[in-house]
């Protein structure tokens, strides 16, 4: 990364993530946060002007024509969810056990409301749904629950 070859000490949370394609699920790297980085300016040692102008920089995130600061805890929490060995973000699992009641929040049966069953492999889930009279298990991406209700 340019901004590490100068001498500024950044972060850039990423994470894997399975995603639907027309071929089947894919494992995809992620940014955690779309289009941002992280980075730790000591004000009184280090000028923004070289960030600025950085390849691949838009600009900085800004309230008041002040550079935006992130809280250290916020940095220092994603920081001890980053995996050694991978260098991935992992994120937490949500609280369902078996019988909790979910409202699913994206995708085609967005806003249906039904029962969690259990984990159904790498980023899925088993959910028991009323549809059109019956009852039906259907096997969605964690990520579409919105969790419990």
């Amino acid at each position: 990364m340019c901004l590490s070859r100068q001498d500024y000490e950044c972060l850039y949370p990423q994470v894997k993530r399975s995603v639907r394609t027309a071929s089947g699920m894919v494992i995809r790297t992620e940014s955690l946060f779309p289009r941002y980085i992280f980075i730790c300016v000591d004000a009184a040692a280090q000028s923004l002007e070289p960030v600025r102008s950085t390849r691949g920089v838009t600009g900085l995130v800004r309230f008041g024509g002040v550079p935006a600061a992130v809280p250290g805890a916020v940095i220092e929490q994603i920081k001890s969810r980053i995996d050694l060995e991978t260098g991935f973000v992992r994120l937490r699992e949500p609280d369902l056990a078996p019988g909790s009641p979910v409202r699913i929040s994206q995708g085609p049966l967005e806003g249906i409301e039904g029962i969690f069953k259990a984990p159904a492999g790498l980023g899925r889930v088993r959910v028991l749904l009323s549809l059109m009279g019956s009852e039906r298990e259907v096997v969605i991406p964690r990520t579409a629950l919105g969790g419990k209700i």
